[in-house]
């Protein structure tokens, strides 16, 4: 009798705990209703952010604040700092060729001088000669006083370790702001005047030894970074427009 009472009381207990996991397992419709649900919500959630531009991910970004509008302004500020640095090196450059082959004119005409000619008995020509040594002479040695050799040394130093920092900064910020490259003429001008700035600067031992050759090459090229920068400054800034006008944080 008392085993039977057990076994009552055990089947009675095993039906309830059914009854009760069975109160807990939704509905087929609604399991489907629910599955449906997540569904849509995870389509909504990929369709926006296909939607949503590259751009407007900077703030919460991978590189933070090197994606932002800030950073973005700083290559074409630089550059275009670096063009009009670049004119007032050729000057200076020119300047100190003035301060060079004027001392070679002064070499010449000293030698025309005549060794024997009595002073107080100088002809005409003699004198024009010495007017013209003096008036040079002169003319060198306030070119000389202002010291524009070191002065071109100094500013291209800074142009060119600047130059080629903020031209590879320019490059790296556009790879973080829109993960890739644009391939045209600003990119590939850029590139040239990166790589005419380092032959420009490899000249400089030769020229200093005098070789004339070098001299020329190093002015050539430089004109034709002149060149080559002007022509990129109208797409420079154009590009510069539309960053300015991306909606993305400014750090």
């Amino acid at each position: 009798m008392a085993r039977s009472q057990r076994r009552g009381r055990l089947g009675a207990l095993a039906l309830a705990m059914f009854c009760g996991s069975m109160c807990f397992v939704p509905a087929p419709r609604a399991q489907a209703q629910s599955t449906r649900s997540e569904a849509e919500v995870a389509s909504a959630a990929v369709a926006l952010a296909a939607l949503t531009p590259s751009e407007a991910w900077a703030k919460g970004g991978q590189w933070g604040p090197l994606e932002g509008k800030l950073s973005s302004l700083v290559h074409p500020t630089m550059m275009s700092l670096f063009f009009f640095t670049m004119l007032y090196t050729g000057f200076l450059g020119w300047q100190w060729r003035q301060t060079r082959t004027i001392g070679a004119d002064l070499s010449s005409l000293r030698k025309q001088l005549p060794k024997d000619e009595d002073p107080e008995k100088e002809s005409a020509a003699t004198k024009s000669l010495k007017e013209q040594i003096s008036q040079l002479d002169a003319e060198r040695k306030e070119l000389v006083k202002e010291g524009y050799k070191d002065k071109h040394y100094t500013i291209s130093s800074f142009i060119l370790g600047g130059g080629i920092f903020f031209t590879t900064y320019g490059v790296f910020n556009t790879w973080f702001r829109a993960e890739k490259l644009f391939p045209g003429p600003h990119l590939f001008a850029g590139a040239a005047i990166v790589v005419i700035w380092a032959i420009s600067a490899a000249l400089v031992p030769f020229m200093e030894k005098g070789n004339d050759s070098a001299r020329n090459a190093h002015i050539a090229l430089n004109g034709v970074n002149v060149l080559l920068f002007a022509w990129q400054l109208p797409t420079g800034f154009e590009i510069a427009q539309k960053v300015w006008g991306l909606d993305i944080p400014w750090v």
